[in-house]
C-alpha cells in the first residue's frame, strides 16, 4: 500500500490556515470553469493490471495551466494504469508543497470533490473528472483522449512552480497478453518473466523490478565482460521473478531515460534492483557511471557527461518501497585517470541510510579496483551468479558467500563490500515457492 507523504513542512500548517481563510473570504474567485455534477462518468474502477508487457507513455503536467492533452487515446473497454510522481507548490511563499495526491481536504477548485492541489484526469474534453493521485487503474466506458490537470486553487497567481510526470499504460480491449508478450520478446534489450522459465512465482514483498546495465564497448578503455555480465544477470533475475529492463552498451541519454522509467515502475511497489557493470569513477566523493559514448577530457567533465548513482537512489527514495538493491560491478581501473587531478581509485562509499531499506553492494572495497576477469564474466558477477539463485538463502548471506569466493580467488586482493539499511528479511529464491 502506498503511503501518502505529509505535504506540509514546519511552516505549512500556518500557511494552510491562511489559505483556508482566503477560501472563505473570496468564494467568488473559486468558481470552476464548468460544473461536472450532471456529467455521467465514462470510466469504472479496475484492478490487477499487469504493466510488465506494456509500453508507457509519459507526459508532463504543469502547474498553473488548464486541462492538458496527454497524447493518449483510449476507447471503451480499454484498461488504463496511470502512475504519477513529482512535486509542485500552489503557494511557495507559504511553504505549501504537494505531490500528485494533493492535500487531504476536498476543497478542489476545478472539481470540488477532488482534493485541492491533486492531479486529476478525464477521458475526452467533456468527460467527468477523476482523481489520479500517485497511482490509478481504471477501465474506460467511453472514447476520447486523456486529459490531465492539477486541481490548482490559485490559477491566477504567477508564482506557482513545479510539475508532475505522468506515465500512462494502456491495454487495448482487443489485445491478448500472449500476443503482447510474444511481440516484446523479440527485442534484445527487454526481458520479462513470461518469456523464460522461472524458478518460482515470487510473493515475498510483492512485485520485483530490475534495471540492468552493462557497458563494454567504450571508445576509451574497452572492457571484456560487462555486457556479458549484464546479460547473464538479467537472465538470472528473470528466472527469479523480476521484471527486467536490460541495457547493453548504453549512452548517457539512454541510461538516464532508463533510470527515469525505472523510477516510474518502482511506484508500483515491491522490490527494486539496479545492477551496473562497466566503468565507474568517483569525483568529489560522488560516484559516476560512465556511458559508452562519454568524451571525458578532464575531471570536471564527469559531472556533465556521466551518470551520478544518486539519480538511481533518488528514484528509489521517491518510491518508498520496502527493499531497494544497488549492485555495482564498476570498480575497474579509471581509463581517464591520467587527465584527472585527483588520484582517487575505485568508488566512494554511498550511505545506504540515505534511502531507508537499501542494500548497496560493491565489487570491491571503497577506493580499490576490481578484476574484469579472463572468462565470460567478471570475477564478482561470476560468484554472484553462482549464489543468487540458491534456495532459502537470505540476501545478506548471498553477498557474504560472494565475498568469500572472490577473496579466495584473489588471495585477499579483492574484497567485495556491502552497505545496508535494510532491516527486514528477504531471499531471492525463498524455499517452498
Amino acid at each position: 500500500m502506498m503511503v501518502r507523504p505529509n505535504p506540509f513542512n514546519s511552516h505549512g500548517y500556518a500557511g494552510l490556515l491562511l489559505f483556508l481563510l482566503l477560501l472563505l473570504l473570496m468564494p467568488g474567485c473559486f468558481r470552476p470553469s464548468q460544473s461536472y455534477d450532471a456529467t455521467q462518468a465514462n470510466y469504472e474502477p479496475a484492478s490487477g493490471i499487469d504493466t510488465s508487457h506494456l509500453k508507457g507513455h509519459t507526459a508532463t503536467v504543469v502547474a498553473n495551466k488548464p486541462w492538458q492533452i496527454s497524447g493518449v487515446q483510449v476507447e471503451s473497454g480499454d484498461t488504463v494504469k496511470i502512475l504519477a510522481m513529482g512535486k509542485w507548490s500552489p503557494a511557495p511563499a507559504f511553504g505549501l508543497w504537494s505531490g500528485p495526491e494533493g492535500f487531504s481536504s476536498d476543497l478542489g477548485k476545478e472539481v470540488p470533490w477532488i482534493p485541492l492541489a491533486a492531479l486529476m484526469g478525464k477521458i475526452g474534453e467533456n468527460g467527468k473528472p477523476f482523481e489520479v493521485g500517485p497511482e490509478l487503474a481504471l477501465r474506460a466506458t467511453g472514447n476520447g483522449e486523456l486529459f490531465f490537470a492539477i486541481n490548482d486553487p490559485f490559477p491566477w497567481i504567477e508564482d506557482n512552480s513545479g510539475s508532475l510526470q505522468v506515465t500512462v499504460y494502456t491495454e487495448k480491449r482487443s489485445s491478448s497478453r500472449t500476443d503482447l508478450v510474444s511481440s516484446k520478446s523479440t527485442a534484445p534489450t527487454s526481458l520479462a518473466p513470461t518469456t523464460q522459465a522461472t524458478l518460482f512465482r515470487p510473493t515475498e514483498m510483492g512485485k520485483r523490478t530490475a534495471l540492468v546495465i552493462g557497458n563494454s564497448q567504450y571508445e576509451v578503455g574497452s572492457l571484456r565482460n560487462p555486457a556479458n555480465d549484464a546479460q547473464d544477470m538479467g537472465d538470472a533475475l528473470v528466472k527469479l521473478g523480476f521484471d527486467v529492463t536490460l541495457k547493453l552498451n548504453a549512452g548517457q541519454e539512454d541510461m538516464e531515460s532508463a533510470i527515469s522509467e525505472f523510477g516510474r515502475q518502482l511506484y508500483q511497489g515491491g522490490i527494486g534492483l539496479f545492477y551496473y557493470a562497466g566503468h565507474g569513477v568517483q569525483v568529489g566523493g560522488e560516484n559516476y557511471l560512465i556511458p559508452v559514448n562519454a568524451t571525458i577530457e578532464s575531471e570536471s567533465d564527469v559531472r556533465y557527461k556521466a551518470v551520478n548513482i544518486g539519480q538511481v537512489l533518488g528514484k528509489m527514495g521517491e518510491a518508498r518501497n520496502g527493499l531497494n538493491m544497488v549492485i555495482l560491478d564498476a570498480c575497474r581501473d579509471n581509463p581517464f585517470a591520467k587527465s584527472f587531478r585527483s588520484s582517487s581509485r575505485g568508488l566512494a562509499v554511498v550511505s545506504s541510510a540515505a534511502v531507508k531499506g537499501t542494500l548497496i553492494a560493491y565489487a570491491t572495497s571503497p577506493g580499490n579496483v576490481a578484476s574484469d576477469g579472463d572468462d565470460r564474466n567478471g570475477l564478482y558477477t561470476k560468484h554472484l551468479l553462482q549464489h543468487i539463485s540458491a534456495p532459502g538463502i537470505p540476501v545478506e548471506q548471498v553477498f557474504k558467500r560472494v565475498l568469500q569466493g572472490v577473496e579466495r580467488d584473489t588471495n585477499g586482493k579483492q574484497s567485495p563490500w556491502t552497505s545496508s539499511s535494510f532491516s527486514g528479511d528477504f531471499s531471492f529464491h525463498p524455499t517452498g515457492q
